[in-house]
Order: C-alpha cells, then structure tokens, then sequence
C-alpha cells in the first residue's frame, strides 16, 4: 500500500475513499484516530492508502471531474442552500463526536482487560504451588543439598512420575554426578518420553565423552 493523498478533514477523506470503494479500488485510511486525539489535523492528517498497482488510476479517478448539471438543474433558493450545508456538517460532527467517543470507550475497555491480565499473570505463579515448588527455590539458590533431600522424598511418594525422576537428573547433573544424572534421565524417559528428555540424556552423554577426552583414564603401562 502506497500513500496517494492526505487529508486535514476526516469527512474528505471519507468521500475519497468512498469513491475509489465504487470504483473497486483497493484502499483504506490510515492516522484516522490519531487524527482525533492528536491534537490537530495538521501534525498528524488522514492518509488514503492504495494498492501501489492501481496508484495511477486511483489518482486519475480522484482528478476526474463529476458529471456535468443539467442546464435546468435548480439549485434551490439562496437561503435554502446555507440551511442544507449547515445541516450536512452538523451530521458530519455528529458522527465524529460519535467515533470519538466510542473510541475513548474501546481504549477503556482494553486498557482495563491489561491491568488485569498483569495482575493475574503476577498473582497466579505466586498463588499456584506444587511439592516440586521448594525443591525449584532451593535450585534457583544453588543448595542442591537441599534440593537433593526434598526431591528424594517427595518422589519416595510417587515412585512412577516422570518429572520427580527429571528432577533428580537436574540436581545430579547441576552438581556434576553424570552416572546418577543419566540413570535418572533413563528412567524419565521410560516412564514418559518427552523431548526435552532426549536433549538432556544427549547433553549428559555429550559431557561425558568431553570430559573422557580431556581427562583420560589412566592405563597401566608393562
């Protein structure tokens, strides 16, 4: 979308894009509403927004005059014409006033549904605890002898949940106990393989065989 015109009146702007919709001409107005609450139409007009491929005929059809009157065409009095252009833009503020106030109401409204998707999303961690939650704050500590003890005898309570098992292969792992870290992982894996699972048997494995490398076990020489 290419910006072809812009306008400081949103009732122009409204009859442009009007006539390029009859046409069939992709187009939309863009800065309507900061337009409104900007604080005036020149800091911020209303932009006409067309497809950059019908840019050309979009102007051309903006240019392009109305249909010729009729030589008989009555305008109407002198008095009647000021009573029906005052009334048109009366209805033209009217609806404004409207749009603006409506907008004020849908800003409202989003900004209330914000504060308390915060508050909810602050308070609903804090509120919500599991048997794993103290084991997770002794971790977040580095006392894994802490973390050890706690995980070891909540999961004395439920022998065949995976994520006690996972659990207890992150703290071996964190304080570097590989073999028990890995027979952990294994027996995560064989009660619930999830991926995450795989990763952590494969990062297990991976550090050992680093570590093989870099700290050869000692063979005895003849």
């Amino acid at each position: 979308m290419v910006t072809l015109r812009t306008y400081s009146n949103p009732a122009e702007a409204a009859i442009a894009k009007s006539v390029l919709d009859d046409r069939k001409i992709l187009c939309s107005l863009a800065d309507e509403n900061v337009n409104l609450y900007g604080g005036g139409p020149l800091a911020m007009p209303i932009r006409l927004l067309v497809a950059e491929g019908q840019a050309e005929e979009a102007a051309r059809i903006l240019k392009t005059k109305g249909p010729e009157l009729p030589e008989d065409f009555d305008p109407g009095s002198a008095n009647e014409m000021p009573s029906q252009k005052g009334d048109i833009n009366q209805q033209i503020l009217s609806e404004v006033r409207g749009l603006h106030h409506t907008s004020q109401w849908i800003v409202l409204i989003a900004v209330g549904i914000l504060v308390i998707a915060i508050y909810l999303g602050s308070e609903f961690p804090r509120r919500v605890t599991t048997p794993w939650s103290k084991v997770d704050e002794a971790m977040q500590k580095y006392d894994y002898n802490t973390a050890l003890s706690l995980a070891k005898k909540i999961l004395a309570q439920y022998p065949n949940e995976y994520y006690g098992h996972a659990y207890l292969g992150n703290i071996y792992f964190a304080i570097g106990d590989l073999d028990r870290a890995e027979a952990e992982y294994s027996r995560a894996e064989e009660l619930s393989p999830p991926r995450y699972l795989q990763e952590r048997l494969k990062a297990v494995r991976e550090r050992r065989e680093r570590e093989s490398r870099t700290h050869p076990s000692a063979t005895p020489t003849q």
